[in-house]
């Protein structure tokens, strides 16, 4: 993955879609399901995996298909 994927940035949602902002130099990014992205959680960067369901309800699962508390603000960066 190049490094300018990436570059950090948070956590936003809008028009429906988890959307990664705020990299410096870059557009935002909207997520889209089965992507994976890194979020860090106060000691370390966890990769999750963005998932919606037939209602368009998003929610994430970590490497073992748990589902993860993730919330808007977040540092989060795009790679597994």
């Amino acid at each position: 993955m190049a490094s300018h994927e990436r570059q950090e940035g948070f956590l936003d949602y809008g028009s429906g879609r988890y959307k990664l902002i705020g990299r410096a130099g870059r557009d935002d990014y909207s997520l889209h399901a089965g992507e994976w992205v890194q979020v860090w959680m106060g000691t370390g960067w966890v990769a999750v995996q963005a998932q919606a369901d037939v209602w368009g309800r998003w929610y994430f699962l970590d490497a073992d298909g748990s589902r993860m508390e993730v919330q808007i603000g977040m540092r989060a960066r795009l790679g597994s």
